[in-house]
């Protein structure tokens, strides 16, 4: 009996001293989302000028995913991320326009497709600092100069190309490969069923590779990933900010977040559906998981 006795006295201290190190979790409560619903930022007057300036290039890039892209990459900056880009499927260069106008200081952005069709109006403010490959995803490897050398540099990296299953699996193994510290993937068409082959080769690279990349956020049109070390961060600004900065771009939107568990935890941004209240999907409901309890 003493020895059971002094084995619960010691998990009892190193109970208290791990409690004491990490500090206690907020509890979720009402007045939490409340005051993050009535957090607001002036409109984004620059970003409306480069929204309107890319709105001229030919190509697909919604409002609300060039609102979410440049989001994410203040998000990005204001975490002092440092880094090239690189956009693998670039057609016209609609969405490397915007990339551009992120570049800081020793910066460059790396365009690859399988063919020349990029407008150069579209890079004709920052044409010194890009560079464009011309070659198939599968010769990236080979066809980007100094490629070993340029592992761990890339903060920012937009995959928008072929989508085929085996494609997606090895341009996200590359992402991984050539991503920097606090850096950031998006996916495009994540959720569009008519390549329904991208969702899986992205879960399969996830769950199956052993790799440190984890999803972040879900939008109707791009999944954004990052490191598993660095979603805390990202989450944080996505929870008490996301709304808002999507409000100062012009885009009315909603943030969920339906499970929090070891395995997921990503949030889903959308457009706001007419009649709905909150900025909170099913905040009565999924209260610990939108702030993240598990």
């Amino acid at each position: 009996m003493h020895a059971v006795k002094q084995f619960l006295w010691r998990f009892e201290v190193v109970r208290n001293l791990a409690h004491a190190i990490r500090g206690t979790r907020p509890t979720p409560n009402r007045q939490d989302l409340q005051a993050i619903e009535h957090f607001s930022l002036p409109g984004n007057t620059e970003f409306q000028k480069t929204a309107e300036d890319i709105e001229r290039i030919e190509g697909m890039f919604s409002p609300f995913s060039m609102a979410a892209v440049d989001m994410m990459l203040a998000f990005q900056e204001s975490l002092e991320a440092k880094g090239d880009m690189l956009e693998i499927g670039t057609y016209r260069g609609k969405s490397a326009a915007l990339l551009g106008t992120h570049l800081r200081d020793g910066e460059r952005l790396t365009l690859v497709d399988i063919e020349d069709y990029l407008d150069p109006a579209a890079i004709s403010g920052f044409k010194g600092r890009t560079e464009f490959i011309h070659a198939p995803s599968s010769k990236l490897r080979s066809g980007m100069p100094n490629y070993g050398a340029r592992r761990s540099t890339f903060r920012f990296i937009h995959i928008d190309a072929s989508h085929g299953y085996e494609e997606t699996f090895h341009e996200l193994a590359m992402a991984d490969e050539l991503l920097a510290n606090r850096g950031l993937i998006a996916m495009d068409d994540f959720t569009n069923l008519n390549y329904s082959q991208n969702i899986a080769a992205i879960f399969k690279y996830l769950h199956t590779t052993g790799t440190k990349l984890t999803m972040l956020l879900a939008t109707d049109e791009k999944a954004y990933l990052c490191r598993k070390r660095d979603f805390g961060l990202f989450a944080d600004l996505i929870l008490k900010s996301g709304v808002a900065e999507m409000r100062s771009r012009g885009i009315d939107a909603v943030l969920a977040r339906t499970c929090y568990g070891p395995d997921y935890k990503a949030f889903y941004l959308r457009t706001r559906n007419p009649g709905e209240e909150s900025i909170f999907y099913g905040k009565e409901i999924y209260m610990n998981q939108i702030i993240g309890i598990g």
